[in-house]
């Protein structure tokens, strides 16, 4: 096996690498987890009052 076969296989392995990442992160059973998580920086920012985020959510902001 040479430089090139090995720079090849790297190559196929860090690409199907890359698609199971997508698949992960973008399954439907994640959303409702992704979202949450997502939220929670928004529930945590000592800017925010909880009333502010409240009135973001409703405004669809």
């Amino acid at each position: 096996m040479n430089y090139g076969s090995l720079h090849s296989i790297a190559t196929v392995l860090a690409f199907l690498a890359f698609i199971g990442v997508c698949w992960w992160a973008y399954r439907p059973a994640n959303r409702e987890r992704f979202e949450h998580i997502g939220r929670s920086a928004l529930d945590n920012d000592p800017m925010l009052s909880p009333g502010d985020v409240r009135q973001q959510q409703e405004n669809g902001k």
